[in-house]
């Protein structure tokens, strides 16, 4: 058997993992797997790949590198019971990173993920159900069936609203993993240091890794997987295929788009879609509600307290708004 990791990055969902998985792949004493989610431990499908397949990930690591992953099922223990219990057995001494962001926000962030990968494999750029519905499925008993919503490759999530909703819980997933790990091997990271004070918040992650941050390359990291950046993306490819299908509507404009070069055809609808895309809210789910937003307040009041003395950080503003 190859190499197992030597830390993980254990979640949130939609708190920056993919930042920061590309940020330490910059390190030249860190080997970051791919897939950058390999969601081991917590999938029984993969899982029974067996612990040989898993650490054949981290085979092409160098001796004196850190191998490390990141997948953010890990901080959905209350949905995958048994992660936390397989990987203390595999690596009972890894080191843990959590990084965690106001709750109500990143449980809606996480629902646009859903409708993001349910239009990016399908291209079906309908939003089929909205964030009220997929949160309170009792007050809509018409809503689209899974099928409609869940991309296939999202099938290991259940239909239920604890998939958006426990991903914001971070003290229940927390106790979790210190019921088998010491407080000392989890370190907690605020998504807005991440996002606002990148380099205060990755010597953090360096010192807890026992890495040398000046080891980095000092080129620039950007944001990944951002909402809006793929809604843009959508809008111009609605305008492209309704361009497309408005010229081949006539006999001569289709002869024509099927004998044209396609570098040509591509580079006029490039053209077009630059000059005359229109926004549209057709692919963009609704803002949250404020019945949705009172709810989850609601919800995770007594997560935030208790995460709040357990960190010792202040955490007032996630905490309801006046």
């Amino acid at each position: 058997m190859s190499r197992l990791p030597d830390f993980i990055i254990v979640g949130g969902a939609k708190c920056g993992t993919t930042t920061l998985y590309k940020m330490l792949t910059k390190h030249p004493k860190v080997f970051m797997c791919t897939p950058k989610e390999p969601e081991f431990f917590a999938r029984d499908d993969i899982y029974q790949k067996g612990l040989t397949w898993y650490s054949n990930l981290f085979a092409p690591a160098k001796e004196q590198q850190l191998c490390g992953e990141a997948s953010t099922l890990y901080s959905l223990t209350t949905l995958f019971p048994h992660t936390v219990s397989r990987m203390h057995q595999a690596i009972p001494d890894a080191k843990l990173i959590y990084i965690v962001r106001e709750p109500v926000y990143r449980a809606y962030s996480y629902y646009t993920q859903l409708v993001k990968n349910y239009q990016n494999s399908t291209r079906n750029f309908h939003v089929n159900r909205t964030f009220d519905e997929f949160l309170f499925p009792d007050n809509h008993p018409n809503r689209c069936d899974r099928d409609k919503f869940f991309a296939p490759y999202d099938i290991h999530l259940p239909d239920d609203p604890r998939t958006v909703l426990d991903g914001s819980r971070y003290m229940t997933h927390i106790k979790n993993y210190l019921n088998a790990y010491d407080s000392k091997q989890l370190l907690l990271i605020d998504f807005q240091d991440l996002v606002e004070k990148p380099d205060a918040a990755l010597k953090s992650i360096c010192d807890f890794l026992n890495l040398d941050i000046n080891d980095m390359t000092n080129e620039k990291e950007v944001r990944e997987n951002i909402s809006s950046e793929h809604f843009d993306r959508i809008d111009k490819e609605i305008a492209r295929q309704n361009f497309v299908a408005n010229v081949k509507s006539f006999s001569l404009g289709k002869k024509l788009i099927e004998m044209m070069p396609k570098i040509i055809k591509n580079r006029l609808l490039d053209f077009y879609t630059t000059l005359f895309k229109k926004h549209s809210d057709q692919p963009r789910p609704a803002k949250m509600s404020n019945e949705a937003e009172s709810y989850l307040y609601n919800s995770f009041k007594d997560e935030v307290v208790e995460l709040e003395k357990y960190w010792k950080r202040d955490l007032s503003s996630w905490k309801q708004r006046t």
